[in-house]
């Protein structure tokens, strides 16, 4: 019998004296037993993943996408949509070719203005304009319509399926209606460069004054959006008018506020002088002693010759003190008079006045000081217009005449049967079978993005949850135990 010194903590005989761990055995229901009371590892491990997962999900922007097709013949035959052959197919492939090329996406891009398309990137330039000097503006604003280029092509897709003559092409973009002009213009381009390349119908004459005004128009346009971002101005109209304004306001304000300060002035000086003249201190009343003791006198007097008689020797005391106090007061030596004095209200009041005058005046000249820099500050800014005005109005003008030139070259045409600038799509062999769609719902990754970002959170708690299960050393079930020991197990005990 084996000693029982020789069993391991799991119930292992040990075969030396050094103690190796045995890897628990765990069948598929043990291994979920371990992962349910791995939970809140696992949801641990999931949740950053979701959430990172979710917020990318919810900041992907939603864009629309306009689709139109090219239906494309052997010259001018025009086959069934189920035709195909091996000149088609290599001629469809080439046209494909044409659409994808990078000077069809430059000059379908050099139509609208660069803002509109990628504001973004309009930013950016910007603020490279801002930080560059003016050397180097040409540089980079090529630099960012490459950049602009580059995004363009890979929003505009371009399909042609084996075995048929059709070309997809669609375009997306932020605005459903710029989606649809850019398709449009994409197409227009593309049926110009085809009459280039192969010479069977060159551009006319009008197509290419069109071109060149409308290649003037955006440089006058871009020519403002530089003054205007140069000198820092959003709305060079507007903000002279706001200047203006501000300056006939801040002009009636000073006014007003010298005028009142001249008459504080005045006013502060009147009081002063009424301070002047009045005296702080008045006369409240007058006590008259000598007058006091005589009456006294005569009072005890009459008391005494209610008791004795005229000749009495009290009844003549009293007397001779009557008659010594009138010879007194009428030799102006008798008792002095006493007088009490307080405040004079007039003069509390003048001073008052003067103390609210006085903080008016400095509050004034505060005033003044501030509406006299504001003033300063909106005429400097006016001047700044005005010095700026001549070419401001230059820039318009070049502006209005590009796109009066431009109208009238469009009114031209219209008067003449319609535009002359494209071939017309009945005698090539391109038929655009169907123009650029409206699109009225976008397309977002929002929801694949969130999908992803669930499975990722799934899988980063599995792999927690597998990762803890495998580190763990002990038994999950008496199942496990007897697996791995070889040994049968009588009981278990519970927590309690």
């Amino acid at each position: 019998m084996t000693d029982s010194a020789d069993w391991g903590p799991r119930g292992v005989v040990q075969a030396d004296a050094g103690y190796v761990p045995v890897r628990p055995r765990l069948s598929m229901s043990d291994f979920l037993v371990q992962l349910w009371r791995s939970k809140w590892t696992m949801i641990l491990a999931a949740l950053p993943v979701l959430a990172v997962g979710l917020l990318l999900a919810l900041q992907m922007p939603t864009q629309f996408e306009s689709r139109s097709s090219l239906y494309v013949t052997a010259g001018d035959e025009v086959r069934t949509a189920g035709a195909s052959g091996l000149g088609i197919q290599e001629q469809v492939q080439g046209e494909a070719q044409i659409l994808r090329t990078r000077l069809v996406a430059e000059r379908t891009l050099s139509r609208f203005p660069f803002s509109r398309i990628f504001p973004d990137l309009m930013k950016a330039q910007e603020r490279a304009n801002r930080q560059a000097p003016s050397s180097q503006r040409d540089a980079i604003e090529r630099v960012y319509f490459q950049q602009g280029v580059d995004a363009f092509r890979r929003s505009f897709s371009v399909e042609a399926a084996p075995g048929s003559n059709v070309i997809q092409l669609a375009v997306r973009h932020d605005d459903p209606g710029t989606a649809a002009e850019l398709l449009n213009a994409a197409m227009a381009v593309y049926l110009q460069r085809r009459a280039e390349l192969f010479g069977n119908r060159p551009v006319s004459e009008a197509g290419a004054e069109r071109k060149r005004i409308e290649g003037d128009l955006l440089a006058a346009q871009d020519a403002i959006r530089a003054f205007l971002s140069t000198h820092s101005i959003r709305d060079f109209a507007s903000e002279r008018s706001t200047a203006q304004g501000l300056h006939a306001v801040i002009s009636g304000e000073l006014s007003a506020s010298q005028a009142r300060q001249k008459a504080v002035a005045a006013e502060l000086a009147r009081t002063r002088r009424q301070l002047g003249d009045t005296s702080a201190q008045q006369d409240l009343y007058i006590e008259d002693t000598g007058a006091l003791r005589l009456r006294e006198l005569e009072s005890q007097r009459s008391e005494a010759l209610a008791t004795y008689t005229p000749e009495s020797r009290r009844v003549q005391a009293i007397e001779r003190q009557i008659a010594d106090l009138r010879a007194a007061i009428e030799a102006g030596e008798g008792p002095a008079e006493t007088v009490r004095r307080g405040p004079n209200p007039t003069y509390q009041s003048l001073e008052a006045s003067r103390f609210a005058l006085e903080a008016e005046r400095d509050a004034l000249a505060q005033q003044i000081a501030e509406l006299t820099r504001q003033f300063e500050a909106v005429e400097e800014k006016l001047n700044r217009f005005t010095g700026l005005e001549p070419e401001w109005t230059a820039l318009l003008r070049d502006r209005d005449l590009a796109e009066a030139s431009l109208r009238a070259l469009g009114t031209h045409g219209q008067q003449q049967g319609g535009s002359q600038d494209l071939p017309a799509p009945s005698a090539d062999s391109i038929k655009i079978t169907e123009p650029a769609t409206l699109p009225l719902r976008g397309q977002s990754l929002k929801l694949p993005f969130a999908m992803l970002a669930t499975f990722l959170a799934a899988l980063a708690a599995l792999i927690a949850g597998t990762l803890r299960v495998r580190s763990m050393r002990g038994f999950p079930t008496a199942g496990a135990l007897q697996r791995t020991t070889h040994m049968p197990v009588l009981a278990t005990v519970g927590r309690a």
